[in-house]
């Protein structure tokens, strides 16, 4: 009885980590949604639905569609950061699909904005975007 408490106790203190699992159907989901990720609120369902297939080419739609919601709509910048308050994970899955798969202008651009053009309540957003913009820059 001691080796199984022992076991257990020991199984709970590591805190057994067991990743989600992208299903083949999630995967074809996920794939057919990239193409409606238009606002800052769909990308953030299509995040919380399929965050487990966000990979390969499904990774790279998903920064594509960040990307243009930065460099083409820079304005709902206050939604996405509505979307942060309720949710911190979002900030980081966010920041992560500033990448190097993304075109060089939009890159540019999406500087330029968050240094320049940032509203005062996204100020501490903004600057963690530049300095992502800038870690993908150096990798070039």
């Amino acid at each position: 009885m001691k080796t199984f408490t022992a076991i257990l106790s020991l199984a709970l203190l590591t805190g057994t980590v067991h990743a989600e699992v992208c299903t083949q159907n999630e995967a074809t989901a996920a794939d057919l949604a990239i193409d409606n990720l238009s606002t800052w609120k769909a990308i953030y369902d299509n995040y919380t639905a399929y965050k487990q297939c966000d990979d390969g080419s499904i990774a790279e739609g998903n920064s594509e569609a960040i990307a243009r919601m930065f460099a083409d709509k820079w304005k709902e910048t206050g939604k996405l950061q509505s979307l942060i308050d309720r949710d911190p994970t979002f900030e980081e899955y966010v920041l992560r699909h500033i990448d190097s798969t993304l075109d060089t202008d939009d890159l540019t651009q999406i500087a330029k904005l968050s240094s320049h053009s940032c509203p005062t309540r996204n100020k501490p957003f903004c600057s963690k975007l530049f300095a992502a913009v800038q870690a993908v820059e150096k990798q070039d």
